[in-house]
């Protein structure tokens, strides 16, 4: 990966004893446009800026998913249909970053509309993943991931309905986290589901991941603990068929947390797998038809859903919206899929009281696909959905609506990144990212 300005974190960017910046501004704004060549990692890029506040995060440069709103740049979220979508004001939550003195850099390239997992885009290309550019950097927020593991910026802000920060993050080795639902502003957001929707953050560790978290939510951080006092839960179920590369690297970590005085007790979480691959669509096919319609209609673009769907360039997402228009979910299915979430919800909660403080299984059971391999994937040996098998493990966390943490594990076999993701209580998000920070500590890294 590149060492390019940034890829040394937001430390790298605070200013010196001497008055100087590690990394320059005009720096970060060339290499966005220069990956956005490469590697496709944005979609609108803006100009060298300056900050207007002196906080914690001043004349620091972040890029944010083009599917959140940035006033002064184009929401498309990666599609023709919202191409002239100018919003008037910043979303919530870059609207907190900004006051505190951060810049935005640009709009990073997405999968259309969110609706994937490839960030295979046919209106604006595909992203790169960062180690082999002939591989997929994840989806839907590829660019968001991508930039951060390019150095272009220390964080960035991308969207995650089930599995599109974690997924990312451990495809192109950095670390993603998608904060407990609800915790963050959720205005200004172009979305698919007021149930599993979130902003998430991309960073180089977890220490700035929970810096920016907490220049968003303003809340107290968690007592220090050590790696000798963590409890951590393995859902071995996850761990079952798992491509070897993924396999070995999970294993290696494993080993660690116990060599390094971590308990891990084996853990089950009733139906999490079923739920979240089948239920947990289902909620996303009632409700992102509402969604995207709403917002269309607020951006002047009227329209029932079946005619927005011709507007939509990539053939995988015209063909699943194309299919919610022509089959939409009866209420009665959607009402038990709320249902199913409740009960996962009540599962987790319950494991958590049992004293876990996380638990751990791999981002991804497989590594990057190919770019274009947006259909099937190769696992031990046969032809897999490319969808439902690179988001298995992440889909039950994001149903339920957990914060989750992917870190960097190490480089399989090929020399992929893969990543590992700690879920954690309902709203100890703080707890959680401390809990990556210590784990930080045993050297796993994919950058």
């Amino acid at each position: 990966m590149s060492t390019a300005p940034g890829s040394f974190g937001i430390g790298a960017w605070a200013r010196e004893p001497g008055g100087s910046r590690a990394h320059t501004l005009a720096g970060a704004f060339e290499h966005a446009i220069a990956t956005s060549a490469t590697h496709g990692t944005y979609i609108s890029v803006g100009e060298n800026g300056v900050s207007a506040s002196g906080g914690e995060l001043a004349g620091i440069p972040f890029a944010v998913k083009d599917n959140i709103d940035v006033a002064g740049f184009a929401t498309t979220a990666g599609s023709p249909l919202f191409a002239g979508s100018m919003p008037d004001v910043d979303a919530g939550v870059v609207s907190a970053l900004r006051e505190a003195g951060a810049i935005v850099v640009g709009k990073t390239n997405m999968h259309e509309l969110a609706f994937g997992i490839t960030s295979n885009n046919a209106e604006y290309g595909p992203v790169r993943n960062p180690v082999d550019p002939t591989r997929s950097a994840g989806g839907s927020s590829g660019g968001s991931a991508a930039t951060v593991a390019l150095g272009t910026v220390p964080f960035s802000l991308g969207t995650d309905t089930g599995g599109s920060i974690t997924v990312p993050a451990s495809f192109c080795g950095v670390v993603g986290f998608r904060p407990s639902a609800g915790r963050y502003p959720s205005d200004g957001v172009v979305g698919l589901s007021w149930t599993r929707d979130t902003v998430g953050v991309h960073a180089r560790s977890a220490a700035d991941a929970r810096l920016v978290d907490g220049v968003i939510v303003r809340s107290p951080k968690a007592v220090g603990r050590s790696l000798g006092d963590l409890v951590i839960g393995v859902p071995r179920r996850r761990y079952d068929d798992v491509d070897p590369e993924v396999a070995a690297v999970a294993r290696r970590a494993l080993e660690s947390l116990s060599a390094a005085g971590v308990r891990t007790v084996d853990v089950d979480i009733a139906d999490d797998l079923e739920i979240g691959g089948a239920q947990g669509l289902e909620l996303v096919l009632f409700e992102s038809e509402r969604l995207l319609v709403a917002r269309a209609a607020a951006d002047g673009i009227p329209g029932t859903f079946a005619e927005l769907a011709a507007s939509i360039a990539s053939p995988d997402v015209r063909g699943l919206a194309e299919m919610i228009a022509s089959t939409p979910l009866p209420p009665a299915a959607y009402e038990a899929a709320r249902e199913a979430r409740w009960r996962l919800r009540r599962s987790y909660s319950q494991l958590f009281a049992t004293g876990v403080d996380a638990i751990i299984s791999p981002s991804s059971v497989v590594p990057p696909p190919a770019v274009g391999n947006d259909d099937v994937v190769e696992l031990n040996g046969r032809d897999v959905p490319v969808f439902a098998t690179v988001t298995r493990n992440a889909a039950p966390g994001t149903v339920a609506g957990v914060p989750m943490l992917s870190i960097p594990a190490g480089l399989g076999e090929s020399g992929l990144p893969v990543g590992m993701t700690l879920e954690g209580a309902f709203f100890a998000d703080d707890a959680l990212l401390a809990v990556g920070e210590l784990l930080e500590q045993l050297g796993w890294s994919a950058a």
